[in-house]
């Protein structure tokens, strides 16, 4: 193979000049100035050139040719793609489906594959058949498909064998003929509405994972066999016209602005407009006026960094996108890395590390941790040179560090992370000081939007190196498409918050209105009046060396039943006041989701311990007359796993709710005895005892004022 030749028949001809260079008349940015269109200068040979540079390649080459682990790690792929080269490509017969489908019906459980045409419920032991569960393996069928095909290409790229490049060609070229013979689909299963008619695609369900496959798979796999001999000048136009043409034409149908789908269209259009040799389609993707990079930097990315949906799971789902989308135009001489916003997108998870590196789980995530993070802070590490990033990467070589060429010998620590309250994401992280490494997230920022939950001043809580105060997140199955997503993982019940008469919030934004950092604890206070029409909501945290405090605030224009809710890690609950069983379904929305309630009333201190095999977190709440109290177990990311719950129940229109959240070592003591909430005038005395100790945190309107005796 040479890098320095393109073959006759290439998407490019030899007539042409060596470059082409597109200027376009001026446009609008998303900024509001009006600039000249950049300039997109596109190598007419030379194969590849998105994938990796010359120099990149060179590294890899170099390394394969080498000893130790660097040779090791780049010899996989060869030795990967030997186990496959010689065995036939299965296609399915058609497009595949959507993973939410993927699920029984009547339990609301991931299905398990007995074979490609029967897939059982492990619970009901109910055995489905068909469209569209077959599809969903026809998927992952497609999905085995192409990476197979990317390790071919790779595997021929990196030691010239022409067997990988003759695979990889093959799998193009069978997509290139059945692409458009797909019955077109969606993920919704209907194709007559207008986001069925636009929304769907050939290949996959949606244009969102076409998209997805275009930029990941297939382009690259395209741009490292194209200068081999395994593709004829007519092949080369097939796989053009069959396969990337008609698949940057169907998603480019669906223009979706503000949204994760439309960044991974834009990382598409660069591969795909580089490859069919048409500049348009990179200009689009980076400077089209309603959803172009800039644009998408504007709109969807907070001040701070944080992708507008607040869930991290799909805050790195889109930088995946951005990412592609950087080093593809990195490669073509274009900068995105400088953009500040994208660089903090990278920053900002940092600053919210939890115990074990996991990242708090908010709006539809699963377990986010900074610790997965490699493929994308590798090349911003390379971009950035930034030593936080650094700290994150690992330190033995991996097949991108010796791509990018970083020396992993050079390494950083991980920096020392401290209280902090972000207001255009809308969260505060407060940390303790103490041994057990408390941490807490509150979450008050805007809703967002199909993957945010109605979860507005909802906390979560790590302490002694493991995950306690629970956010559901989302089903581990994506049960998008079933109840249990909009009744228990979207819902309200299923946060730490404060529920009103039994219902979930609506779409809300909340506010911050205080942050306040001192030697020995760290307070926030936040607010929310969108949530239920006619109450307002104010909540503060109180984060010590020991423990934290949460005191609530309820203000309402008529009588409501307020619930405070808190779920925790944990084997059982607790609670001696809690001892009749009854059914909570018609108590909450989502009740149909707890399993073992039980109830009862309380006017004193209500203690409540979380039992776990390596730490138990106590409840101590302020007591007031009439109030209830319920205990019950709900879902976490299936409905086999179980997490404990407690709701603790208030009548009227002004409702307080103070309470402290202690865990402790397994076998040790709690230190908190009681806990007593005082009015006083406008502000609020809490007490916090411990043994032969008081703490007193004073609450005003717009002030706190906490004193911890030693």
């Amino acid at each position: 193979m040479s890098s320095h030749t393109r073959p006759t028949g290439c998407l490019r001809t030899r007539t042409r000049a060596a470059a082409l260079l597109i200027i376009a008349s001026l446009v609008t940015t998303c900024h509001g100035s009006t600039t000249p269109a950049r300039d997109i200068v596109l190598p007419e040979s030379g194969h590849p050139f998105l994938a990796c540079t010359a120099d990149e390649l060179a590294r890899v080459r170099q390394a394969y040719r080498g000893t130790g682990d660097a040779r090791d790690i780049v010899a996989a792929y060869v030795e990967r793609a030997k186990r496959f080269v010689n065995e036939p490509v299965n296609f399915p017969p058609r497009g595949g489906q959507h993973n939410q489908w993927y699920q029984c019906d009547q339990c609301e459980i991931a299905l398990r594959t007995i074979d490609a045409t029967h897939h059982k419920c492990p619970r009901c032991e109910k055995v489905y058949s068909g469209a569209p569960y077959d599809d969903v393996i026809f998927s992952r069928q497609h999905g085995r498909n192409l990476q197979q095909m990317l390790t071919a290409a790779w595997a021929y790229a990196i030691a010239g064998d022409e067997r990988f490049a003759q695979y990889a060609a093959g799998v193009l070229l069978g997509y290139a003929e059945r692409y458009t013979q797909y019955p077109y689909h969606s993920a919704s299963r209907e194709t007559q509405s207008s986001w069925g008619r636009k929304a769907g695609g050939h290949l996959y369900e949606q244009t969102l994972t076409e998209a997805s496959a275009l930029a990941r798979s297939i382009a690259p796999a395209y741009d490292l066999i194209a200068g081999s001999k395994s593709l004829s000048p007519a092949q080369h136009e097939k796989i053009r016209t069959g396969l990337l043409l008609p698949m940057l034409q169907n998603l480019d149908r669906n223009k979706a602005g503000k949204s994760n789908w439309q960044t991974w269209h834009n990382a598409a259009m660069i591969w795909g407009g580089a490859l069919v040799n048409d500049p348009a389609w990179i200009r689009k993707a980076i400077d089209d006026p309603d959803n172009g990079f800039y644009r998408q930097m504007d709109i969807s990315v907070s001040k701070e960094g944080m992708w507008y949906e607040n869930s991290w799971g799909y805050h790195f789902y889109t930088l995946r996108a951005l990412v592609e989308m950087a080093e593809t135009s990195r490669r073509l001489g274009l900068d995105l890395w400088s953009h500040e916003r994208f660089a903090r997108m990278f920053t900002l998870p940092i600053q919210y590390t939890m115990a074990r590196g996991m990242l708090p789980r908010f709006g539809d995530d699963v377990n986010s941790s900074v610790n997965r993070l490699g493929a994308l802070y590798e090349p911003a590490y390379h971009a950035y040179r930034d030593p936080q990033m650094l700290a994150l990467l690992d330190d033995e070589p991996g097949f991108q560090s010796i791509l990018l060429g970083r020396d992993t010998a050079v390494r950083a620590e991980i920096p020392q992370l401290k209280s902090v309250a972000f207001e255009g994401a809308g969260h505060a992280i407060l940390r303790g000081s103490g041994a057990g490494r408390l941490t807490a997230a509150l979450t008050f920022g805007p809703y967002g939007g199909f993957h945010g939950h109605y979860d507005k001043l909802s906390v979560v809580f790590f302490g002694h190196d493991q995950e306690l105060g629970v956010d559901p997140g989302r089903a581990r199955s994506q049960a998008y498409r079933l109840p249990i997503h909009r009744n228990w993982y979207k819902a309200t019940l299923s946060h730490n918050t404060v529920l009103v008469d039994g219902k979930s919030q609506a779409p809300a934004a909340g506010a911050l209105d205080l942050f306040e950092q001192a030697s020995d604890y760290t307070a926030v206070a936040a607010r929310c009046d969108e949530a239920y029409a006619g109450v307002q909501h104010k909540r503060w945290l109180v984060m010590t060396a020991d423990y934290l405090l949460v005191f609530d605030e309820l203000h309402a224009d008529a009588d409501h039943r307020f619930e405070w809710l808190y779920h925790n890690r944990g084997d059982e609950i607790l609670c001696d006041v809690a001892q009749e069983h009854i059914d909570p379904r018609d108590r909450f929305d989502g009740g149909e989701y707890l399993q073992n309630a039980r109830r009862g009333t309380a006017s004193e201190t209500i203690r409540l311990r979380f039992e776990d095999a390596n730490v138990e977190t106590y409840l101590t709440v302020a007591g007031q007359e009439g109030t209830s109290v319920l205990v019950a177990d709900g879902v976490g990311a299936s409905v086999t796993d179980r997490i404990p719950m407690t709701a603790i129940g208030r009548e009227g229109r002004h409702v307080c709710f103070a309470a402290v959240v202690e865990p402790v070592r397994k076998g040790e003591e709690a230190q908190v005895t009681h806990l007593r909430c005082k009015e006083q005038g406008r502000s609020v005395a809490i007490d916090v005892e411990l043994g032969n100790q008081a703490h007193r945190i004073q609450i005003a309107p717009d002030d706190i004022s906490v004193v911890l005796s030693p």
